[in-house]
């Protein structure tokens, strides 16, 4: 790096620092702006010059600008003559303007304005030839339905992706900067890491496994979160912009840094297509399980991610609401309360199975016909008789639940709990088990 590149570099930190403290943490959240760390920005473009075809001309494209980490690095790693060109987009002007001023002369053609409206090159010989980028983390509950619709349509236009309402916006830009990359293109995207397990990542892991050579995706330890405003964790996903091989092979690497991952498996392609879930396979042998054949919490226990009741203020209680209530102890579920009041990570249990914790919680769990409620148990029954019942007895869940028992008279409608648990609800003649 010359003087006058270290010069600006230095500059840009400064600049970038100023910049983020005119804007509220909220509204930088909102707006998905978290610049990239100059080392890892630094150590990105350092592999990006291992994997490109040696001394071959590179035209960078850099369609989040911000300030220009990458740009930045991108100076410091390559010889000048070998950038024939550079481009970068940045919507907010709040960054844009002064980093169009910081870079002048460099040769960077800066666009103020939106990418994901931009209208990519025609002509091959215009086309990048590396794209490297930390595209905005914006997530879909700050778009509006008009800006989804939009969007959905540009990137199925892009690059034949149909995305859906809830990916974010990192997920169009991959998309939308497909007909911006040269043939045999190396991109490079710095993204949050859960794409690879949920639902509405499906689509851009199909792109990167039918579209593109998808090259390596690396994980970083989400205990080691790379933007210090931002709690994500984050990958660098790096792919060829050419039809994949049949006997392609993908990196999954996890930990540490991209030139020192402390864990790496390679995985045939074709294996990728099968797995629900990529973001352990750096850690996983062939059979899918932890190397070292180490269980998992699977392997002991059903987990669930919770119990959708339809009313928690009526079917969850504490000790004491329960002992006012009047209900028998035999139909109280121990349950465990939201993690932010657990104290540690191991929970210890009474000799019956209750959480030994402060805030002790139990799900009503009765199981017999209303019937035999009423006969033997008067206040459960006076209990499910209640006001608040007859409130929840018409919420959806209580309505929409699959009927289960046949032995359920008429005008009696049934629903569990997901997690086979069941609560009884009464009012009148008509009955409902609710969630």
């Amino acid at each position: 790096m010359d003087e006058r590149t270290k010069a600006r570099t230095n500059r840009r930190l400064a600049l970038q620092a100023e910049l983020d403290a005119g804007k509220s943490g909220g509204e930088r959240n909102r707006l998905g702006q978290f610049a990239t760390p100059p080392a890892l920005a630094e150590e990105m473009l350092r592999l990006a010059g291992a994997l490109l075809p040696r001394n071959a001309p590179v035209r960078f494209l850099d369609p989040a600008f911000g300030t220009g980490a990458f740009y930045a690095a991108l100076l410091a790693s390559f010889p000048a003559g070998r950038v024939t060109s550079a481009q970068g987009y940045e919507v907010d002007p709040h960054y844009g303007g002064p980093a169009g001023a910081l870079w002048a002369g460099t040769g960077l053609d800066l666009v103020l304005g939106d990418f994901t409206q931009a209208v990519a090159p025609v002509a091959e010989c215009e086309k990048a030839t590396l794209v490297v980028c930390n595209p905005p983390y914006v997530r879909h509950h700050h778009l509006d339905v008009e800006t989804k619709g939009r969007l959905r349509a540009a990137s199925l236009q892009a690059s034949g992706v149909d995305l859906n309402g809830l990916a974010g916006l990192y997920c169009h830009f991959v998309c939308l900067c497909q007909p911006w990359m040269a043939k045999g293109a190396l991109a490079m995207w710095l993204v949050p890491s859960e794409f690879m397990d949920v639902n509405y990542g499906r689509p851009l892991k199909e792109y990167l496994l039918r579209k593109v050579t998808l090259l390596r995706i690396h994980r970083f330890d989400p205990s080691d979160v790379q933007f210090g405003d931002a709690l994500v964790s984050s990958a660098v996903v790096c792919f060829v912009n050419s039809p994949p091989r049949r006997d392609q092979a993908v990196d999954f690497t996890f930990g540490g840094t991209l030139q020192r991952p402390r864990h790496r498996r390679t995985w045939p392609a074709e294996e990728l297509d099968a797995a629900g879930k990529w973001t352990g396979l750096a850690l996983a042998g062939s059979s899918g399980r932890p190397a070292g054949d180490r269980a998992k919490l699977a392997d002991l226990f059903a987990i669930r991610r919770g119990i959708a009741t339809g009313s928690n203020e009526f079917f969850v209680m504490g000790e004491a609401a329960a002992s006012i209530a009047g209900i028998p102890r035999r139909f109280l579920r121990p349950i465990l309360p939201s993690p932010r009041y657990l104290p540690s990570d191991e929970i210890a249990a009474d000799a019956e199975g209750n959480p030994l914790i402060e805030r002790r919680l139990f799900l009503l769990d009765c199981r017999l016909p209303p019937e035999q409620i009423r006969q033997r148990y008067l206040s459960l029954w006076r209990y499910l008789s209640s006001e608040a019942a007859q409130r929840i007895r018409d919420r959806y869940l209580c309505r929409h639940r699959t009927l289960i028992a046949p032995t359920a008279g008429a005008g009696q409608r049934l629903c569990f709990v997901r997690a086979m648990m069941c609560s009884w609800s009464s009012c009148g003649r008509s009955l409902n088990i609710c969630e």
